[in-house]
């Protein structure tokens, strides 16, 4: 087991844990939103999971760098997946007005 391979599977192990302790504070539930953070936690709880059981492959710096910027990402935002992809200011973009079941198109 290498280094950034350890890494990896702490950064996936913080986003799956940061992402399934998301609270939404009286906000109405929306269910693109809930199955992107479900496909997001599965996909990172993967990883040390594999890693565990040594069936995972290489991970690679480049890995473990998208991993981690994902990571603070989502730290940033509270685990709020739909703030991923608001832009500032009064416009939002197409994925975070899909996301909220808005028209996007």
């Amino acid at each position: 087991m290498s280094a950034i391979a350890l890494g990896n599977a702490i950064v996936c192990t913080l986003m799956a844990l940061r992402l399934f302790s998301f609270r939404r504070k009286g906000s109405c539930w929306r269910p693109r939103a809930a199955l992107l953070a479900y496909l997001l936690i599965v996909a990172a709880a993967s990883a040390p999971i594999r890693m565990l059981l040594g069936v995972g492959g290489e991970v690679t710096l480049s890995q473990l760098a998208l991993n981690s910027v994902l990571c603070l990402a989502l730290f940033a935002v509270e685990g709020n997946v739909t703030e991923l992809f608001r832009r500032s200011g009064s416009d939002e973009s197409a994925i975070a007005r899909m996301l909220r079941w808005e028209s996007w198109l």
